[in-house]
């Protein structure tokens, strides 16, 4: 199971777990059953077996009645099409067919079959004592889906970061912020003012070493290192591709 979230889905989770199967993955198969639809060769091969169970055919009696067989009916009468219509699900289709498999229908020309009010009933029947099941098998797999997908994320991206220098924003971050903006973004991504603030921000012995370098690029370099160093996790460094940025750390002395 995955760990419990904030707003207690796991728990939920758990909850239908219990309900529908005897573990996690059991427990999705059946409610698998439960929401797909039976397809209708399913429904078809059901009524056709319970007419070999049964010992006789829907279209032997039609003939015997009247006489004739219609085509249109002798095959079922119409009770395959009923159900798919009304979208029987694997699971109604299993139990409906265990159901009229146990029952004799009676009083009709069809019996021991169902005619089609008997087997309308009869699945209403099943339909209604699945209900609830149901019902949980959408929480489950709901619950399911959820934690499948990746948790929102709520660090600050690197479009976010400059989109917030650029309005002016960086004094109103707090120390924890700022570092998160400087964390997505690479050295030549920061504007003239940030880049000032980190070599501040720096150790001053390591200053003094960095100013000691004889030129603007050695310096520039130097310092451009350290800030990597810091924020190991950037992006991979665009010092290739983006535009080199005159920092007041390059001026000639």
């Amino acid at each position: 199971m995955a760990p419990t979230t904030s707003d207690g889905s796991n728990f939920m989770l758990d909850q239908a777990v219990r309900k529908l199967g005897r573990n996690l993955d059991d427990a999705i198969q059946k409610a698998t059953g439960l929401l797909s639809q039976a397809e209708e060769l399913e429904i078809e091969r059901a009524i056709r077996t319970l007419q070999v169970i049964k010992g006789k055919t829907y279209a032997k009696a039609l003939l015997k009645e009247n006489g004739k067989i219609l085509n249109d009916v002798s095959f079922d009468i119409g009770i395959g099409l009923m159900l798919r219509k009304n979208r029987m699900t694997h699971a109604e289709l299993e139990l409906w067919f265990e159901e009229a498999e146990k029952k004799r229908f009676e009083g009709h020309i069809f019996q021991p079959l169902p005619d089609k009010a008997d087997a309308w009933s009869l699945f209403l029947v099943v339909r209604q004592k699945l209900t609830p099941m149901s019902f949980a098998a959408q929480d489950l797999l709901s619950l399911h889906r959820r934690q499948l997908l990746p948790q929102p994320s709520t660090r600050i991206t690197p479009k976010a970061a400059k989109t917030a220098i650029e309005l002016g924003m960086w004094n109103l971050l707090d120390g924890e912020l700022r570092q998160e903006v400087l964390s997505v973004l690479g050295w030549n991504e920061l504007p003239k003012a940030l880049r000032l603030e980190f070599f501040a921000s720096l150790p001053e012995t390591q200053k003094a070493e960095i100013m000691t370098l004889r030129g603007p690029m050695e310096r520039e370099k130097a310092t451009s290192d350290a800030y990597a160093r810091l924020y190991s996790q950037n992006k991979q460094d665009t010092t290739a591709t983006a535009p080199r940025t005159t920092s007041p750390l390059t001026t000639e002395q």
